[in-house]
């Protein structure tokens, strides 16, 4: 399949209608998180303030602080090799440009921190560190019908690269318009349109 700019405005119309989302598509948050990045220096004083943004964005549930922090401290050192080797080396890159097989070593460690089958926690944790590379997978807003995040990210991927030039300008020019700021340095356009498109789909199968 491909992206198309009526889903697009199905995710933007979605979006707005949730009191707790950014008006700025999380703009400005961006931003604040490029300021916090441990750039692939993991630690027990990074994950002390990295924990609570998690859980902000719905992304823990139902595991406990005590039981993810236990699991996140014994893999502090081997998050921050395989961050060097694989997604340090794509950063100058997006989505686009990236295929699974080049960074999945860092989620495959990232999803044994929580030890669940849902994608949800390994996408914001990738997103929030890299957000130009790794999408968000949602399960109220999206219906999450991926069973992993490689098959998420495979699939959004997939989908933007079948989407003729033409329709992807529209859709990034749409999302920008719809922003109505300037876009902060490295915002992750591609991301946050295969993000919104499928909110999108989901929500309108039955118009």
């Amino acid at each position: 399949m491909s992206l198309t700019i009526a889903e697009l405005e199905w995710g933007i119309t979605f979006w707005g209608q949730q009191r707790t989302w950014p008006h700025d598509f999380h703009n400005a948050f961006y931003a604040r998180m490029a300021e916090q990045n441990p750039n692939g220096h993991f630690d027990e004083p990074w994950w002390t303030t990295f924990l609570p943004i998690l859980r902000a964005w719905i992304a823990t549930r139902p595991r406990t602080n005590a039981y993810l922090t236990e699991r996140a401290h014994a893999r502090l050192q081997r998050l921050s090799v395989t961050w060097d080797e694989t997604v340090a080396l794509n950063l100058n890159n997006d989505i686009a440009n990236v295929e699974w097989q080049q960074i999945a070593t860092f989620p495959a460690l990232v999803a044994e921190i929580k030890d669940v089958k849902s994608p949800v926690f390994t996408s914001k944790f990738c997103h929030l560190l890299a957000p130009r590379i790794f999408p968000v997978v949602d399960n109220a807003a999206m219906g999450n019908p991926f069973p992993t995040y490689k098959c998420y990210y495979i699939s959004g991927r997939d989908e933007w690269l079948e989407t003729d030039p033409a329709t992807q300008q529209a859709l990034e020019a749409r999302l920008t318009e719809q922003i109505d700021v300037p876009l902060v340095e490295n915002y992750p356009t591609k991301c946050k349109l295969i993000e919104l498109c499928l909110i999108g789909r989901h929500n309108n199968r039955h118009p």
